[in-house]
C-alpha cells in the first residue's frame, strides 16, 4: 500500500510540473463565494446593520398613527439631520435594497458551503492524500501514537507504515448542520417577509368579532373573561385597553331612532365607539348632533363618566351638558338617549408563516456551532520512515505536542 500510494503522489507532482492546466474561472469564484473570508465579511456587514437599528429608531410602515408618533420623536431627537438620514436609510435599515442583498449573498454562500461539505463528507470515507509538509517527532513510538488518538475518539485509517486520523463523520456533520441551519433560518425571515402580515392598533369592542384588513382573520375580545380569541395560524394580544361607549336613541314612544356618525356610513339604532378621541354622532330624525368626551387619563373603570354634549342642528346651539356614567340617560325633548359602557381593547395581530422554519433553523444552527466548537473538523497523517515518525495535517493532540521538532 505504501508503494503505491506513494507512486501515485510522485506521478500527480510530475504531471503537475509537466502539464499547465488552464485555472479555471467558475472554481476560482466557487473558492471565493464558499471561503471563510466572504462568510465573515457577510456576517460582518450584516451584524453592523443590525447594530443601528438597536441605535437608531427605524420607521413603522405600515401603522400611519405609529408613523406620526415615530416622526415626531425622531425630529425632536435628531432635528435638522433627520431629513439627510433618512435619504441614506438610516431609518429603514432592515426593508433596504442593500441589506436584503446582503441576506441573499449570505443564503447563497451558505447554499454553495453545504454543497461543498456535503461533498467533502463524502470524500473523506475513504483515505486521501497529504498536502503539507511532513514534520518529525521525536520521543515517541507509533503504536502508543495511534491507541492515543483512538482514545481521543479519533477514527485511524490505513495500515503500516502509514495512517489518517481524522474526525468523519461526526465533525462534518456539525458543520453541515451549522451552514444548513443558517440556511434554514434565513428561508423563515424570508418566508414571513413574503407572505406574513403585522397588523397595530386595531380597536375591537367587548364582545365583538373584528375581521383584521385584507385578511380572512378575525379576532374577538372578552373583556369580563380577559381573554382574547383568533382564527387559527395568528398570534394576537392587547396592547392596552381604551374606553368606549354604547349609546342608543328613542323616541316618546320607545321606538328607536337611527343614529349616524357621518353621512356616508350607514344608519344603525346602536352605535359603539371607542373614546381615544371626541366622537360625534348624528340623529337625523329628531336633529340633534351628539359629542362625546373621553374620560381624564382614557381610564376605562365603569363609574368614570364621560362628557355629553347634545346640539340643536340647526343652528348647532347647546342644548344641554352632562357626565354620563354607566347606563345613565338623557332627556332631550321627547327623545331618550342611553349610554352603556362598552370597553375596547386595542392589540396587534401578527401572522408568521416562518415561524417554525426560523424556530428549527435557530435550533440546528445551535447545535452546529457549539458541535463545531466541541468537536471540530481535524485530519493528520502519521507514517514511519527510516525508523522516524513522521507527522503530516493538523496538529496532534496534546500528547504529543511536546514531542515535535
Amino acid at each position: 500500500m505504501r508503494s503505491q500510494f506513494f507512486r501515485k503522489s510522485r506521478c500527480n507532482q510530475i504531471t503537475q510540473m509537466t502539464v499547465q492546466t488552464p485555472r479555471n474561472p467558475w472554481q476560482s469564484v466557487w473558492q471565493i463565494a464558499t471561503s471563510n473570508y466572504v462568510l465573515a465579511a457577510l456576517l460582518l456587514c450584516i451584524a453592523a446593520g443590525l447594530i443601528v437599528t438597536t441605535w437608531l429608531p427605524q420607521m413603522p410602515v405600515a401603522n400611519p398613527e405609529a408613523y406620526a408618533r415615530w416622526i415626531s420623536q425622531v425630529q425632536a431627537r435628531f432635528g435638522d439631520t433627520t431629513s439627510p438620514m433618512q435619504t441614506l436609510g438610516l431609518f429603514t435599515v432592515t426593508h433596504s435594497l442593500g441589506f436584503r442583498v446582503l441576506l441573499a449573498l449570505l443564503a447563497g454562500s451558505l447554499l454553495l458551503r453545504l454543497i461543498e461539505g456535503g461533498d467533502r463528507l463524502r470524500q473523506h470515507r475513504e483515505m486521501v492524500e497529504p498536502t503539507k509538509e511532513w514534520r518529525t517527532l521525536t520521543d515517541t513510538h507509533l503504536p502508543d501514537m495511534l491507541n492515543h488518538l483512538r482514545r481521543r475518539r479519533y477514527r485511524v485509517l490505513g495500515e503500516h507504515p502509514l495512517f489518517q486520523a481524522d474526525r468523519w463523520p461526526g465533525a462534518g456533520v456539525f458543520s453541515l448542520l451549522a451552514h444548513g441551519g443558517g440556511l434554514l433560518l434565513l428561508i423563515g425571515l424570508l418566508t414571513t417577509h413574503l407572505w406574513g402580515w403585522r397588523i397595530e392598533g386595531r380597536l375591537v369592542a367587548d364582545g365583538e368579532s373584528l375581521i383584521l384588513p385584507n385578511t380572512q382573520a378575525w379576532v374577538a375580545w372578552d373583556e369580563q373573561t380577559h381573554t382574547l380569541a383568533h382564527s387559527p395560524g395568528i398570534t394576537a394580544f392587547i396592547e392596552n385597553q381604551v374606553p368606549g361607549i354604547l349609546a342608543r336613541a328613542d323616541d316618546g314612544t320607545g321606538q328607536p331612532l337611527s343614529i349616524q356618525q357621518t353621512t356616508n356610513t350607514e344608519a344603525v339604532t346602536q352605535l359603539v365607539v371607542a373614546l381615544i378621541e371626541d366622537q360625534y354622532f348624528a340623529i337625523p330624525g329628531a336633529q340633534l348632533i351628539v359629542r362625546l368626551a373621553p374620560p381624564p387619563n382614557h381610564t376605562v373603570e365603569p363609574d368614570n363618566p364621560v362628557t355629553v354634549q347634545v346640539y340643536r342642528s340647526p343652528p348647532g346651539r347647546l342644548v344641554d351638558e352632562k357626565q354620563v356614567q354607566d347606563k345613565d340617560t338623557i332627556s332631550v325633548g321627547d327623545v331618550t338617549l342611553k349610554f352603556t359602557n362598552a370597553p375596547h381593547a386595542r392589540l396587534t395581530a401578527v401572522f408568521n408563516p416562518g415561524l417554525w422554519p426560523s424556530a428549527l433553523g435557530l435550533v440546528v444552527l445551535v447545535v452546529g456551532l457549539m458541535g463545531n466548537i466541541a468537536w471540530p473538523e481535524r485530519r493528520l497523517w502519521l507514517r514511519e520512515e527510516n525508523e522516524q515518525i513522521e507527522t503530516n495535517g493538523a496538529f496532534l493532540p496534546t500528547l504529543a505536542e511536546s514531542r515535535e521538532v
